[in-house]
Formats: C-alpha cells, structure tokens, sequence
C-alpha cells in the first residue's frame, strides 16, 4: 500500500512538499483554508534563488517560461542619479504565475499561466487539494497522525489519518500552536507599502532606465526596492511586463501612524495585511505625494503608476524545533522560520526544507538529522535578514548587534559551539 501524507497549508511550501511526495509514490492530500479555488497573486514578485531552482529543475513537468533576470542591484541618488552598482544578477519571477505552474505540477489545474497540464507519470501517488478545510488538531495514533479539521463551509469536523503530516501554513501558522503553544507570530517594528505597475503604463524612459534591474534608493530608516516581474498570466514580452515594488517604513508597534495605516477602508483595524481593495484611498494620496518628494523620479512614477497597493506588517517567526510524533509531523517554511522579506529567502528556505525532506524520505537522512539541518538553515538566514534591515532601517547600535548576533552565531556552528 503506498505511504501517505497530509499537507495543512497550500501555498507555495505546501505545494512543493506536495509535489516530491507525489513524484514518490505519496498519496497526497492537501488541506488549505482559502475557500476561494482560485488565489490571486496580484502580480507580486518572488526571489528565485539556488534550491529553488534545484526544485524546479527536479520536479517541475510543465516547463513553461517564468523568469526575469534583474541585473545587479542600483543605488538611486534622489536626484536619479545612479552611484552605485553591486550585487548579483537577481532572477524573478510573479508569486501568482508560480502558484499557478505549482498548483498544475500538484494535481493538472490548468489556468491561463498553464492551459495545458499533463503532467502525469507512471509511479506518482494520488493527489486531493481541499479548499475551504481549516485544521484543527493533529493527533499521534500508533504508526500514523490524524488531522482533525474543519470544513468553513459547512462548520462540520471531519479527519483523516496519515502516514506523516507537514504543515506548511505559513507564519500565523495556527496548527503549529498544537506543537509550540506560545510560539506565535512577533511584530518586526516595520512595515511596507507594496505594489506593481505595469510597463506600458510608464514613460519610456523609466523603462529604459528600470526594466530589468533593481532599483535601490535607501532614506533615513526606510528604503524603496523594485524590479521586474512577468504578469500572474505568465506575459514575460517587454512592455507587457510589471515593475513590482516594496518600500519599507519602520512604525513602532504603539505608534499611531501604524493603527491608522493597518485600518481599511470599511473601518477595521487588520493584524497583519491590508488587501489592495481596501486600503483607504486618502492614505494612498498621502502616501503618493510623500513619494513625490522623496523618491528619485522614476521610483515616484512606478508608485504613481500603481493601481491598487497593499500593506503588510513585517514578522518574525522562529521555531525551537520542526519535527514531532517521533518523526512523523514536520513545519516547513515560513511556518518554521519566518525570516524577513528584506533578503528574499522565503520560498529558497521552503525548497531547501523539501530538497531534504525528500532525503528523509528516501532513506538517506534521518529525521533527527532533518530538524538539526532545518533549524541551523533557519536561525543563520534570520541572523542575516536582521543584519539586512538594520543596515537600511535601523541605528548604527543595532546594526552592530545584529551583526555580531550573526557572526557568533556563524563561528559557533564552524567550531561546532551549536548546533
């Protein structure tokens, strides 16, 4: 009979988990609370970074072309003048255009990013993805874990029983109290404005300029970031592209710029994103005229050619351990790590949490091995985005601490000081 396995969370890391487990013969369900068959990207960007690529390489069978490479990163003058130039070339791609090829590579959804996915082969396991079923409590039974979970729609519990169970719902992960009562979800001290503008809808010239490169323009404790994306749709022609940015403010959990900017429209006071339909246009206005005189002109016209922004708070997430039931239930991703947006690692960290899972499940590493691995990935690249942000957000006595959090966090693994 062939082994099977439960992902509560289908997002990114949950599909990808999903998807090797499935390439191995897995019987595969994935339980995700959105009730909504379809998620919207919104155009947002994503990082590709090495492990990532490793998975797609490995695993992907639809093949379909999804990046952009972004030369290395600009530091922009307020007057647009371009000082500096340093870094990697950065490769990218939309968060809605990789679910959609994700999602194909699961179970052969077909969307307009992915019309065509036949991606069966002789070996896979069976594949469910349940929409609409928010977990409740996972239960160690003997040689396997049930999941109890609820279906939204109806408001009736129900359970299902496997062989091992990942959960992979991302940073207010709520299933991972069941395992880390306490362990929640901490505000960072900062948040972001994000957005995309298409670039047709820009002056030549910022294209010129802009399109395909990361435009960098750092303010006092804030910074703006963009770089170019392809459309949820899959559209990676120039001209058709979109330019996908961030700018990141720091607001103090007390503060009442923070309240007033997390309230909608409607009135109500969000935890931790304000969706791109309801933020309240009169801060928008605010928010454009303050780009207007702080941005270089370019970034001030990729923001004002934004159509619907959105907020988040930033948060910090990290997990004392990431395997339970005697090696049958793991957290991935941001679930286990939530490790700051400020260097892009998000989805790297959740393809290298399933390259080694997938080990585990060959045989070649144990799952005490797994969670040691996992847990030094996470708490050194936490160390490193801390190190990031107070670069460009904080004060130099902040900068000097994180650092040396990261450096003798780094030596102590090298001399085998921790774990």
């Amino acid at each position: 009979m062939a082994k099977s396995a439960v992902i509560i969370g289908g997002s990114n890391a949950g599909l990808m988990h999903g998807i090797m487990l499935k390439h191995h013969g897995y019987r595969v369900t994935i339980l995700e609370q959105e009730t909504s068959t379809s998620r919207q990207g919104y155009d947002a960007g994503l990082k590709m970074e090495a492990d990532f690529l490793d998975f797609l390489d490995k695993h992907d069978r639809v093949k379909r072309p999804h990046i952009i490479d972004n030369a290395a990163a600009l530091t922009v003058s307020h007057g647009g003048k371009i000082s500096a130039q340093s870094g990697q070339t950065m490769r990218s791609t939309s968060w809605g255009l990789m679910l959609s090829i994700l999602r194909a590579n699961f179970d052969g959804t077909k969307s307009v990013a992915v019309p065509d996915a036949n991606i069966g082969r002789e070996g896979d396991g069976e594949v469910e993805f349940r929409n609409g079923a928010r977990a409740t409590d996972v239960k160690n039974k003997g040689s396997g874990v049930v999941v109890y979970y609820e279906n939204i729609s109806s408001g009736k519990t129900h359970s299902i029983a496997a062989d091992m169970v990942i959960i992979a719902e991302g940073s207010n992960s709520s299933t991972r109290e069941v395992f880390l009562p306490g362990n929640r979800r901490q505000y960072a001290g900062y948040m972001c404005w994000r957005g995309t503008a298409p670039e047709a809808s820009l002056d030549p010239k910022w294209n010129e300029l802009y399109s395909e490169r990361m435009p960098l323009h750092v303010m006092h404790r804030s910074y703006m970031l963009a770089y170019t994306v392809p459309t949820d749709n899959g559209d990676l022609d120039p001209g058709k592209r979109i330019h996908n940015w961030i700018w990141y403010n720091n607001l103090p959990a007390d503060s009442n710029g923070l309240a007033e900017v997390m309230t909608d429209s409607n009135g109500r006071l969000h935890y931790g994103t304000v969706p791109r339909s309801l933020v309240r246009p009169e801060l928008w206005e605010k928010q454009k005229a303050l780009a207007a005189t702080s941005l270089p002109p370019g970034l001030a016209a990729i923001l004002h050619q934004t159509r619907a922004p959105f907020v988040t708070k930033i948060f910090d997430v990290a997990s004392p351990n990431a395997v339970f039931c005697n090696g049958k239930v793991f957290i991935v991703g941001d679930a286990l790590f939530t490790i700051r947006p400020n260097v892009g690692l998000s989805t790297n960290q959740a393809a290298y949490h399933c390259r080694l899972m997938e080990k585990v499940v060959q045989g070649e590493m144990t799952a005490e091995a797994w969670n040691r691995a996992v847990l030094r990935y996470g708490n050194t690249q936490s160390r490193w985005a801390f190190v990031v942000t107070s670069y460009a957000l904080g004060t130099k006595f902040e900068l000097a601490r994180s650092a040396c959090s990261w450096l003798l966090y780094t030596l102590g693994q090298k001399l085998g000081i921790v774990a």
